[in-house]
């Protein structure tokens, strides 16, 4: 069983690690790697926004075919996504898995660690489920993020991580350096949704409220339940809401976390109203709300 294991894994990474890019992106004098993978038919690749973050020149290799020239077709500080535009043939595109990430199976994590070791792969499992991972300099952190225990090193960013069928569950985002085996990756939901928009419209649009929010425990209805409140409100912000208010619902959809509230934020939402209902002081509220385009 254990050499079936093994061969199984073997043929596994020979048929994803094709489609798995290397990235050298130059700024400068200064050189950064990354990995990324195809998307698609029309030779685009999803990476990370950090690997490519300033990048005057991308050059992208995939295995047993010479180096090309890589241009950014659009990126998402919010979700540290980027698409780019391969030029030449690419090989077959990796599959994003529609099912969810289960806690405790088997993955893959292929990519290119420190620049130096293209066509690398670890094993490992998914270790947690919903994360929520903070983003350099954004204005909301990213939900729903998948922990793994597969090896992640600088390099490895934009990779990705794969089922036992090669399908792929998220992209390699993110280390606790202060941990070990503690990696992140944006999971492949997210990605689809992303990367579409990137392709469609260069960027991803969305909708603010102009308020900052925290996860406090707050008694409603003789319950103590976690929930978004208000901790701050913009100047600029045109609504009756008020610091303390503990968001319910959106338009009547229940919300539960921050991956709920930004569910109801995205770009159509801008300019239209919408009806949340907070509590406040004991009661509950409604309070009606037209979104602000967020600036990211």
């Amino acid at each position: 069983m254990l050499a079936e294991f093994s061969d199984e894994l073997a043929s596994l990474a020979g048929r994803v690690l094709p489609s798995v890019v290397a990235l050298t992106v130059t700024s400068g004098q200064r050189t950064g790697y990354g990995s990324g993978f195809v998307f698609d038919e029309n030779r685009h690749v999803v990476t990370n926004q950090h690997v490519i973050e300033d990048g005057e020149e991308i050059i992208a290799e995939l295995p047993g075919l010479p180096p090309r020239a890589a241009k950014v077709v659009g990126f998402d500080r919010l979700t540290d996504l980027a698409v780019l535009e391969l030029e030449g043939d690419t090989p077959e595109h990796l599959e994003l898995r529609p099912e969810h990430a289960r806690l405790g199976e088997l993955c893959l994590a292929l990519g290119s660690p420190l620049g130096l070791y293209p066509e690398s792969v670890s094993l490992g499992i998914i270790s947690g489920l919903a994360r929520s991972l903070p983003t350099r300099g954004a204005a909301r952190s990213l939900e729903r993020v998948l922990q793994t225990d597969c090896a992640i090193n600088p390099g490895n960013s934009g990779g990705p991580l794969v089922d036992v069928r090669g399908r792929v569950l998220g992209v390699n985002t993110a280390i606790r350096t202060d941990g070990a085996g503690i990696g992140f990756a944006v999971p492949a939901g997210t990605v689809r949704v992303v990367a579409a928009e990137l392709i469609a419209r260069g960027r991803v649009g969305r909708a603010s409220l102009g308020i900052a929010i925290a996860e406090r425990h707050v008694e409603i209805e003789g319950r103590t339940v976690k929930r978004q409140v208000v901790t701050r409100i913009g100047r600029d912000a045109d609504h009756d809401l008020r610091v303390g208010d503990a968001l319910l619902a959106v338009d009547g959809v229940e919300i539960d976390g921050r991956a709920a509230l930004y569910d109801q934020l995205g770009g159509d939402r801008v300019g239209r109203a919408l009806t949340l209902a907070v509590h406040r002081d004991g009661r509950l509220h409604n309070v009606r709300v037209i979104p602000s385009e967020l600036d990211d």
